[in-house]
């Protein structure tokens, strides 16, 4: 079921959203989403080190806007291990609106991007227990599961999805 709160709004159609890059006048609509999903998939703490994140950004980082033009949805990539591994990083959808599809658009639109980068092999990411059956249901395989990894009751799921073998 969806969230309720003060940024329910009418359903969103997967039509009505679009990916585009992130730039720095994004930052506040990304700590909003940010926000809205605390402190279920995100610890209090970390939102300084999303801060950080978003002030220093490491790659590329995408943003899906509504049809409104605001921010339903963010994530991003970084490239490590000489350009053969893509780490994908802090992706979220507005709590309000999970379960639509938007958090899949994200993640095909990332993974299309990291496609392009003809070194990489494989793709990681780090995530909870909240989220490991949504990546496990594009393909992500999951390699560890560490209890508590981020806080107490919220595990740390590393996950990766081979692209070529070698």
């Amino acid at each position: 079921s969806r969230a309720e709160g003060p940024l329910d709004i009418r359903p969103i159609e997967l039509s009505d959203v679009i990916v585009e890059d992130y730039v720095p006048d994004d930052r506040d609509g990304c700590l909003d989403v940010f926000r809205t999903n605390q402190p279920v998939f995100f610890t209090p703490d970390e939102l300084v080190l999303y801060r950080s994140f978003l002030d220093a950004l490491p790659g590329p980082y995408l943003v899906v806007r509504g049809s409104d033009g605001g921010i339903v949805a963010c994530g991003g990539y970084a490239l490590r291990e000489s350009g053969t591994v893509a780490d994908m990083c802090w992706g979220m959808v507005r709590r309000d609106l999970h379960g639509l599809g938007i958090g899949k658009t994200l993640t095909q639109a990332r993974v299309e991007r990291i496609t392009r980068e003809e070194a990489v092999r494989e793709i990681t990411l780090n995530t909870s227990q909240h989220t490991l059956g949504f990546y496990q249901r594009l393909g992500f395989e999951t390699v560890e599961i560490l209890a508590d990894g981020y806080a107490k009751g919220l595990d740390r799921c590393e996950m990766r999805l081979v692209l070529k073998a070698g």
